[in-house]
């Protein structure tokens, strides 16, 4: 005997993305105490994170109107997920997440930390810090979540 889980193509459409956000959010809980017990190593961790971020924000847009809170969904289906969900929702970024930027601020600070009490920058300098701050900020900003989404 065959049991159908859904009526109309709609519904299986439905029920379909239910199972994708599920198992999305149970790999990424997976992926994240895999990364926290340096079980896998930040290159490994940062690609398959941001694929599941981005696959998490694909599907939770389309969702939007069936499931209009993850965290019900999350809590409706038992999952036990919180890295996930704190990854997911909260963060949106991987842990180990470079933002453009970083670099440069790396290298700014070890050329400042070299330099003399009594040093200063070129006017040059000064502007190049000043930009590069600027750019960095900017990016770290565009990194961040955004409220609502």
């Amino acid at each position: 005997m065959e049991v159908k889980l859904w009526n109309d193509k709609r519904e299986r459409e439905m029920y379909e993305n239910f199972a994708e956000l599920f198992a999305i959010i149970k790999a990424t809980e997976k992926l994240e105490k895999a990364y926290i017990r340096d079980i896998i190593s930040p290159a490994e961790y940062e690609p398959e994170c941001q694929k599941l971020i981005a696959h998490f924000k694909t599907l939770a847009s389309t969702l939007k109107d069936t499931v209009p809170s993850i965290e019900r969904f999350h809590d409706t289906y038992k999952m036990d997920c919180p890295a996930a969900l704190n990854r997911l929702i909260t963060s949106g970024v991987p842990a180990c997440d470079n933002f453009e930027g970083k670099t440069k601020m790396k290298e700014w600070i070890a050329r400042l930390s070299k330099m003399g009490a009594a040093d200063e920058l070129t006017e040059q300098q000064a502007r190049q810090l000043h930009f590069d701050l600027e750019s960095s900020y900017n990016s770290f900003m565009a990194a961040l979540p955004t409220a609502g989404a």
